[in-house]
């Protein structure tokens, strides 16, 4: 492989590389605001199942 073709080789890694690790990190934000919505649903299912069952005494 001559040296420009080896340049370009790995150019085109890091460029892929660079891409893995930005899907990465927009994996791990995803996952990140998945576990703040459960979070905040279960705090408002816990809230409305107190309202209810403050309603039905």
């Amino acid at each position: 492989m001559s040296n420009p073709q080896l340049m370009e080789a790995l150019d085109r890694a890091e460029r892929a590389l660079d891409r893995l690790d930005r899907a990465a990190s927009s994996l791990r934000e995803s996952r990140e605001r998945e576990k703040r919505l459960k979070s905040t649903v279960r705090e408002v299912v816990a809230e409305l199942d107190s309202i209810i069952a403050g309603g039905s005494r």
